[in-house]
């Protein structure tokens, strides 16, 4: 990121072999291993070496893997579900022992299997040193506010963890040609999640755990009053308008395949500079899109040099404050 000379990307992605024959085993692409398409978009090939060379070259110094979108939830909380979840959490921190000063990682649970999940978060979080765990929007249609999920929302506020969420394609969605899920439905997705636990009051039950939303938050930055102004209806919860705002503006929103001066502009008005953290989407996002997305972000003329390396990585290294030990020479160097 020009402005600043450490950078902290919080939305990126892993491919693990096992990962892609799980989903080709359960019917997403053909025989072919490179034919694997989850909710219309290609599952690109993967391999770590070639994954820290792009990083390198796209000045991300500290990368936290998540696996994307369907997460395990295709299947349904079974055995494999569990021992996948278990193969792939290890494979990740492998991988960050390997690189520690390159790679963190959020866990992946096993949902929709309860008591699994909750073993797996004091796994990644006690055992392998994970930097947080992530979510999905929706479980098989049941989206984060739910009741389903009360134990894990309750284990994560005890933690006062970090969970990332990242978007699910909705169970039903219409059918558009040549254009695939993740271009509309993702960020539909993520404020349908957001607006779940709004209504839902589930960040007043549970306000420790500290949030990341994608893609700039769908279109929250540009629907926030309007769910506010929901939230003060009867059957709605009756809340106060500026609570309900408020609890929205709380969260931190990643700027993932966020390209738009209208975007930003509406970000940085909805939460101000300390609730950005950087997000590539990568390699989802392919390698000739990262720079496209990073010259857009610098062209922004509305954030100042102490915005871009709070976005960088200030306002990463609050989420997660090992990183601060981890680069004492980065925040020693820090000018702004």
């Amino acid at each position: 990121m020009g402005g600043s000379s450490f950078t902290v990307d919080v939305h990126t992605h892993p491919v693990p072999e096992s990962y892609r024959r799980a989903l080709l085993g359960a019917g997403y692409g053909s025989s072919n291993a490179s034919d694997l398409f989850v909710d219309g978009f290609r599952t690109p090939e993967w391999t770590l070496d070639g994954y820290l060379e792009d990083c390198t070259a796209f000045g991300y110094n500290y990368s936290i893997l998540s696996i994307t979108a369907p997460g395990l939830s295709f299947l349904r909380g079974n055995a494999r579900a569990r021992t996948l979840a278990r193969e792939l959490n290890d494979e990740m921190s492998g991988w960050m022992g390997q690189h520690p000063k390159r790679l963190g990682a959020f866990g992946i649970l096993p949902l929709p299997d309860i008591n699994a999940s909750l073993a797996e978060i004091a796994y990644c979080l006690d055992e392998l040193g994970f930097d947080g765990i992530g979510l999905y929007t929706n479980v098989d249609g049941v989206y984060l506010g739910d009741s389903l999920f009360d134990p894990i929302m309750a284990e994560l506020d005890r933690r006062n963890a970090t969970v990332f969420v990242h978007p699910a394609g909705p169970t039903e969605s219409p059918a558009l040609d040549n254009m695939s899920l993740p271009v509309i439905e993702y960020p539909f997705d993520t404020t349908r999640a957001i607006a779940n636990m709004l209504f839902k009051q589930t960040r007043l039950r549970y306000p420790n755990m500290k949030i990341i939303w994608s893609h700039a938050g769908g279109t929250v930055p540009f629907l926030a009053s309007r769910l506010a102004l929901q939230s003060t209806l009867p059957w709605h919860g009756g809340r106060d308008f500026e609570g309900s705002y408020s609890e929205l503006q709380g969260y931190y929103y990643d700027t993932a395949v966020t390209l738009g001066n209208a975007q930003f502009a509406a970000l940085k008005e909805f939460v101000g500079d300390d609730k950005i953290v950087t997000g590539s989407d990568f390699p989802y996002m392919p390698a000739s899109a990262v720079p496209i997305a990073q010259a857009a972000l610098e062209s922004y003329h509305g954030f100042t040099e102490w915005d871009r390396e709070r976005i960088a990585w200030k306002n990463a290294f609050e989420l997660f404050p090992a990183l601060k030990t981890k680069f004492p020479e980065v925040v020693a160097n820090s000018t702004t």
